[in-house]
């Protein structure tokens, strides 16, 4: 799994010159709005996408500065149709050898969905950073970019001394993890401190990872399981990311999977992702599974979406909970299979 990762994010990192020249608006996405349809959205803001697209395309700081301020100003709009309560805007890149598509995703909770934005008070406070190790994970995670970008960093899983390592294998990067080690140890009272109290969701996010080097997994899935409920999206992340590479690094780890079915519905899809990539492996219990059927409409509603990761993760858990083989287009099947299974009576 590692290894493919690697080789996703290096095409990513690397495309052809054709495709990095020739960025093409391939879709647009609602998620989960009654106010505000894709159809609604591709009318009134197609042209604009468009325009932001081929600015993206020119790869100048002025065109780029352009394109930020237009998908401000799409995004606003966006967010003054009547009945909607949040919107954000997102563009998202996939390339190939010979491609480059972008994909655009209107995530949109509507004000009688607006419980959907239920999260924990915003923490307000200014905490200092224990012993400089959120510093320290910055720079771990820019060190492993750098060698990431220069085809330097090895490509298997590294001998990973917490329950998530991101990188590893190299001498800087394995230095590093025991510093956090140290760190989580000597500094856990500050660190939980700062992941609940910092009004900056960045070291929020940076001292959940950190402590993610505690040597009891409960703790660690304890925090996470808080951290879910964090209102910002930096952190609700971090805090799947870790419970994934427990499911699938640390077996011997039980992952509570009600607050992680409720990020299925969360505002963003970055969060609906991680998501749906910690659900693959745990479909493989039995227990678990039959716990996501409750979810089932969720997978349903996202598997209409075309942006790929948002389609293809919902597609896969789909068919690991139903069993079925039905095509991905076969809306009509899978809404009723999904709404048997919530009701309890899958086939």
């Amino acid at each position: 799994m590692r290894r493919l990762i690697l080789v996703m994010a290096s095409l990513a990192a690397a495309p052809s010159a054709s495709a990095q020249s020739s960025a093409t608006l391939r879709a647009i996405d609602v998620y989960r709005s009654a106010a505000l349809s894709a159809d609604d959205a591709r009318k009134r803001f197609g042209a604009d996408l468009r325009e932001i697209v081929t600015l993206r395309n020119a790869h100048r700081p002025a065109a780029d500065e352009k394109a930020e301020a237009l998908r401000r100003r799409v995004e606003r709009a966006a967010a003054r149709t009547p009945g909607v309560a949040f919107v954000e805007l997102h563009l998202s890149e996939y390339f190939t050898s010979v491609d480059h598509a972008i994909y655009a995703v209107f995530d949109v909770v509507d004000a009688a969905d607006s419980s959907r934005l239920s999260f924990a008070p915003a923490p307000k406070a200014r905490i200092p950073d224990p012993d400089g190790l959120l510093a320290a994970w910055k720079s771990y995670v820019e060190l492993g970019e750098a060698l990431s970008r220069r085809g330097q960093m090895p490509v298997d899983r590294p001998v990973c001394p917490g329950f998530y390592c991101l990188w590893g294998g190299t001498p800087e990067l394995d230095a590093a993890h025991q510093r956090f080690v140290t760190g989580a140890e000597k500094r856990s009272e500050e660190l939980r401190r700062l992941l609940s109290a910092d009004a900056d969701g960045e070291k929020r996010a940076a001292a959940l990872f950190v402590l993610s080097y505690q040597r009891a997994g409960e703790k660690v899935t304890r925090l996470c399981r808080e951290a879910l409920s964090d209102a910002d999206s930096r952190v609700r992340g971090a805090a799947l990311q870790i419970l994934a590479d427990i499911v699938n690094n640390h077996k011997d780890v039980e992952i509570d999977l009600d607050p992680v079915l409720r990020r299925l519905d969360d505002p963003l899809a970055g969060v609906r992702g991680k998501a749906m990539g910690l659900m693959v492996p745990l479909a493989e219990k039995t227990a678990h599974r039959k716990k996501m059927f409750s979810a089932a409409p969720r997978l349903a509603a996202l598997v209409r979406m075309e942006q790929p990761e948002s389609r293809d993760l919902s597609f896969t858990l789909l068919g690991l909970i139903s069993g079925k083989n039905w095509d991905r287009l076969d809306f009509a099947a899978w809404d009723a299979w999904a709404a048997r299974a919530a009701a309890g009576k899958p086939d």
